[in-house]
């Protein structure tokens, strides 16, 4: 599997022992690009995140077997699987007549299970706003299937690169719903044959 997550880990020894930092990112760690790309960053020292990015570092190195994740999604263990669930959670709640919204910002989408889920969410009435910067495989504004459904790109100064996914969760004020980023597309090829990992913000 190719390695695409971005993410550092430093284990510091400090007064009263060990303490973990760790950088979960959405873009490369390369000097040249990052004065052209525009991407986000959580620097945490939060040691539920922590330990998610150690034992992450472990399965890499062949260290664990079966590796837990308390509020990581990492590609292709749990990812899809989660985003799929976050997506229908979405449609429940505006079936119950709870606020529900989805808001995602990536480069690519084409993963067909999060398409189907997303078009379903639609149906249901789900407002949806996709920014994908390269392509998209999801029509928007098709009568009966993705009526609620709205796809935009951003074609700036600088190359859009930074994946950001919202979800309502039942909350109407946005503040207050849950906020991920992370190096994953919602393509085919990064939710089964890529490591990525992606990180709840707030």
């Amino acid at each position: 599997l190719k390695t695409h997550t971005k993410l550092a880990l430093v284990v510091r020894r400090e007064g009263d022992g060990l303490r973990t930092y760790a950088h979960i990112g959405t873009g490369n760690y390369h000097v040249k690009t990052a004065r052209m790309y525009t991407d986000y960053g959580l620097f945490t020292c939060d040691p539920v995140l922590t330990r998610d990015v150690v034992n992450l570092f472990h399965h890499l190195t062949g260290c664990s077997r079966e590796p837990q994740f308390d509020r990581l999604l990492v590609a292709p263990l749990n990812m899809r699987e989660r985003f799929v669930e976050m997506i229908r959670r979405e449609a429940e709640h505006q079936r119950a007549g709870r606020p529900a919204r989805i808001i995602v910002k990536i480069n690519q989408l084409e993963d067909l299970p999060v398409c189907e889920a997303l078009s379903e969410a639609s149906q249901a009435g789900v407002p949806i706003d996709l920014i994908v910067r390269g392509f998209c495989c999801l029509r928007p504004g098709v009568e009966g299937w993705t009526e609620n459904l709205r796809v935009r790109s951003i074609v700036g100064r600088f190359l859009e690169h930074g994946r950001l996914f919202h979800f309502a969760n039942g909350e109407a004020d946005p503040l207050d719903g849950e906020f991920y980023i992370g190096s994953a597309d919602w393509m085919d090829r990064n939710l089964s044959r890529r490591v990525e990992a992606v990180t709840p913000v707030g």
